[in-house]
């Protein structure tokens, strides 16, 4: 178990991410798991959860596991994302991150996107690099 997690999500959850109402719910040894609620201002003109909206949950799931599990400075490497259903219904989306491999500068990490209802929306491939 991750030592203090709590008090070090308080320093990973900054302004963009707060304005976007995204949460970093917890983060473990295993993954990291953030939370979304669902607003007019998530959605693109179609209705449905805007990709940039989706990515940056991706993206700040791995950094924030990166961050806090191995308690580095990192910084988004590469990201490939993969958007598998729109969301006009969903109300809420959680991200769960995990590690696949961290190396000396590079860490590759996986992050699942599902809405309310358990189905998988998206899921991504970040590539973070620890700046020191």
């Amino acid at each position: 178990m991750i030592e203090n997690y709590a008090e070090k999500i308080k320093h990973e959850s900054n302004g963009f991410i707060r304005h976007n109402g995204i949460r970093i719910v917890s983060v473990d040894e295993e993954r990291s798991v953030l939370e979304a609620e669902i607003t007019d201002n998530s959605r693109n003109v179609w209705g449905s959860v805007h990709g940039g909206f989706l990515y940056t949950m991706a993206d700040t799931a791995a950094g924030a596991f990166a961050r806090i599990k191995y308690g580095r400075r990192n910084v988004t490497l590469n990201g490939s994302m993969n958007y598998l259903r729109p969301t006009t219904r969903s109300r809420t989306l959680t991200a769960v991150g995990r590690e696949i491999k961290v190396g000396g500068h590079v860490g590759f990490f996986e992050v699942n996107i599902t809405d309310d209802t358990g189905a998988l929306v998206a899921c991504a491939q970040m590539n973070m690099y620890f700046l020191d």
